[in-house]
């Protein structure tokens, strides 16, 4: 029997075990760095499969490393990553559910692959939404252990064999002022809501010269709570995105100084939290992709080339290592993203299919790699070029 047909013939095993961790991650969706039940049950499910389980991976402590199979003299190293972190209020609007037993359905399947001289471990890397758990591991040096990364990711009607994502910062800050009444004696106060509308406003007028691939969103988080007292609080969410991270740090020193401009203009103060880790862009590796294209043809998958995307903390994972994040169609309906359609999505009898042509589609591209040397050496030196 060939290495792909004992591969599928797996996959149709494990297929139920992976189905159920879906199911039940869908149906108790957990916040980013909360995802005690989701971590706990691929664990087990990785422990019943035999696979050795690092656990608390990298000082996170719902994060896991587990071995998927490690051989003598590798020809290739590959991290397969689970995403199970759902978003407030939505769920599993992302996909995460599906995404991960994804993960987990080809890890099973290539453990029983015995012939394949490849090293594989399964990841489990938490807080994607919120504050990025692969870039932690990233700051220990995790992936400049492997040779490539990949994921599939659920999208409610495109598929793309790899994504673009932008390098992204994200900051709270805080205006301080001073309270007065602001009928009787307002010259007594200093407006904190000032500060962060001017400063709001200062960040408008700076987009005309920035470049136009950046991105800047922002909210009031809050600005006072009564019309008759001047603000002494306000405090402001800011994310700023393009699509490399030395110019997006450019633009972060542009946006600071419309904080400390407007802070100086309203004689109110301010400071400035990150929120979370620096998520870098996507390194896009030719070779990897069209390595994954060919895998999409060969299963009769249409795909698209990405278009627009946001941002996502794999970016730094691609910058140790190749990195491969699939977008995989559920159907030919567009749903938003982050959205409770997608929630409801993966809920649903339907998802099964989904959830196993993504394991297929990693385990082809681990076998296209195992068989074409050349194709390992080229996605190597490309990924040595260009992340000097």
């Amino acid at each position: 029997m060939s290495l792909i047909d004992t591969f599928l013939n797996a996959l149709r095993e494990y297929a139920p075990q992976a189905f159920q961790l879906n199911y039940q991650i869908a149906n108790d969706p957990e916040l980013s760095g909360e995802e005690y039940n989701a971590c706990a049950a691929y664990v087990r499910a990785c422990q019943s499969l035999g696979m050795e389980v690092e656990e608390n991976f990298t000082n996170q402590p719902t994060a896991f490393r587990a071995v998927v199979r490690h051989v003598k003299d590798p020809v290739l190293r590959v991290a397969l990553l689970a995403e199970y972190d759902a978003l407030p209020d939505v769920g599993h609007g992302c996909g995460h559910s599906a995404n991960g037993a994804m993960s987990l359905l080809a890890a099973a399947a290539c453990r029983r692959m015995t012939d394949l001289p490849v090293d594989i471990d399964l990841i489990g890397t938490p807080d994607e939404e919120l504050r990025g758990g692969k870039v932690a591991m990233c700051e220990q040096g995790v992936f400049t252990a492997y040779d490539l990364a990949l994921m599939v990711h659920v999208s409610a009607n495109e598929t793309t064999a790899n994504s673009h994502f932008l390098a992204l910062d994200d900051y709270r800050i805080r205006f301080h002022g001073q309270t007065a009444h602001a009928a009787s004696e307002p010259w007594q106060g200093r407006n904190a809501l000032n500060g962060a509308t001017l400063a709001l406003h200062a960040i408008d007028m700076m987009r005309q010269h920035v470049r136009p691939e950046t991105r800047i969103g922002s909210y009031i988080v809050n600005g006072g709570s009564a019309s008759n007292v001047i603000p002494d609080y306000a405090e402001i969410e800011c994310c700023i995105r393009h699509t490399e991270r030395p110019y997006l740090d450019e633009v972060v020193h542009k946006v600071m100084n419309c904080f400390k401009g407007a802070a100086i203009a309203t004689e109110t103060t301010y400071d400035v939290e990150q929120m979370g880790h620096k998520y870098d862009n996507l390194l896009w590796n030719d070779t990897a992709t069209a390595v994954t294209e060919s895998v999409l043809r060969d299963m009769g998958i249409p795909y698209t080339a990405p278009d627009g995307c946001g941002s996502s903390d794999i970016g730094n994972v691609s910058h140790q290592c190749p990195a491969v994040h699939v977008h995989l169609a559920m159907g030919t309906t567009y749903y938003p993203g982050h959205s409770t359609y997608i929630a409801d999505m993966v809920k649903r009898k339907s998802i099964e299919p989904i959830i196993m042509q993504g394991a297929e589609i990693m385990g082809r591209v681990i076998l296209k790699l195992r068989e074409n040397d050349t194709a390992r050496q080229a996605m190597k030196e490309e990924f040595c070029k260009t992340e000097k």
